[in-house]
């Protein structure tokens, strides 16, 4: 054991065989190698790549993989890492969880977590944790790891985790103030990917994964120009992240339409067990899609929406294959009938819509804010000159 340094641990599932889905695992193998850089560059060690099939990662010194055997439980599978490398203290990081995190920001986490804490002194609480998101955590650093194991192997799923840790009453859980809040985008469909390569600081890595023509039937474009220009109307549905909502609006002068609902459905189980409730999914029931569709086209220019929500209160939540061909709208791979119905609508709606899971309406949210901000101040220039 280190005593002194913080180690690392990265876990990839491998996706599907369809085309959308090879299309995120290709992105999500990207952002890995590019946290890799970062971490090594840190002086991380050692950084633990965990997964099925690892036979893409590079040789880099110091990046140890470690394949799944056996049946995968996500609190079992951290905890026996933590356990196997004598960890005291460490960074864990979904795939693609910080995909426009800096070294910059980085170094700030990690020395807090050799601090224990964010400020120094005897009165602070050691066992501290360090998340982006308290209700849905995509990363998260513990500073005292063996002290969470008890905790940690009861989690399903990292989203649950951080919340986990602070219902526990043992660590301080807190949330980290991105100087950059971009840097809370976590790509896990298709649509966080199209997100991501309109944004200015996507890196190397992943920028050359997201050059997929695929991606360009996502209107992502249409939307940001929208949001960009001066009294355009967005809508946003779904589990609108409040400061991500406030992020855009401050980058733009748009009029922003927002219902927000079934925050924390799936870290709270509520997805799982069946008890996922949607006033926009009723509205929709009642005016079938084709009609919701023209409705909203009625109020704004363009929509954001968070489908996975709609889809759990349907009660037809079909898999990664469905979900994603809806995000690219492949309107004929899909074959829950609900979800073909409700993406054909989508497609055929008078304004450009962009669906996705969580996060187009939180992280994907600041990282829009980012790109209408520079749009924004690209126009600004162009004024001045002419």
């Amino acid at each position: 054991m280190l005593a002194e340094t913080v180690g690392a641990i990265i876990m990839i599932g491998a996706k599907g065989s369809t085309p959308q889905e090879q299309t995120v695992e290709r992105a999500l193998r990207a952002s890995v190698l590019d946290l890799l850089d970062m971490l090594v560059a840190q002086d991380v060690r050692p950084v633990i790549v965990a997964g099925r099939d690892l036979d893409w990662l590079p040789g880099t010194t110091g990046v140890v993989r470690d394949v799944d055997r056996g049946p995968f439980h996500f609190g079992e599978r951290l905890a026996g890492l933590i356990e196997r490398h004598d960890l005291a203290r460490v960074l864990y990081f979904g795939a693609g969880s910080a995909p426009l995190l800096t070294r910059e920001e980085l170094g700030r986490i990690i020395a807090k977590l050799l601090r224990h804490a964010e400020e120094p002194g005897p009165t602070v609480p050691a066992p501290v944790a360090l998340t982006n998101n308290l209700h849905s955590s995509d990363w998260i650093g513990i500073s005292y790891a063996r002290e969470a194991l008890p905790v940690i192997r009861q989690a399903v799923r990292d989203n649950s985790l951080a919340w986990m840790l602070e219902q526990s009453g043992m660590f301080d859980v807190r949330v980290v103030a991105s100087a950059r809040p971009a840097a809370n985008l976590d790509l896990d469909t298709p649509a966080d990917l199209a997100i991501a390569r309109l944004h200015p600081d996507c890196p190397p890595h992943l920028a050359r994964a997201l050059a997929n023509p695929l991606l360009d039937r996502i209107p992502i474009d249409s939307i940001a120009a929208i949001t960009a220009r001066d009294g355009g109307r967005l809508a946003l549905i779904g589990r609108v992240a409040p400061l991500a909502w406030q992020a855009l609006s401050k980058s733009s002068q748009c009029w922003i339409r927002a219902f927000s609902e079934e925050r924390g459905m799936v870290a709270s189980e509520r997805a799982e067990r069946g008890e996922v409730r949607s006033l926009v999914e009723r509205v929709l029931a009642i005016l079938g899609p084709e009609r919701f569709f023209d409705e909203l086209g009625q109020i704004v220019d363009a929509a954001i929406i968070d489908s996975r929500v709609l889809m759990a209160a349907s009660g037809h939540y079909p898999g990664d294959a469905d979900r994603f061909a809806s995000d690219l709208y492949l309107v004929d791979e899909i074959v829950d009938p609900w979800v073909r119905a409700f993406t054909s609508a989508a497609a055929g709606a008078p304004i450009p819509v962009l669906l996705g899971g969580h996060g187009v309406v939180a992280g994907g949210l600041y990282a829009l804010a980012d790109i209408v901000a520079a749009r924004r101040r690209a126009g600004r220039a162009t004024d001045q000159e002419s």
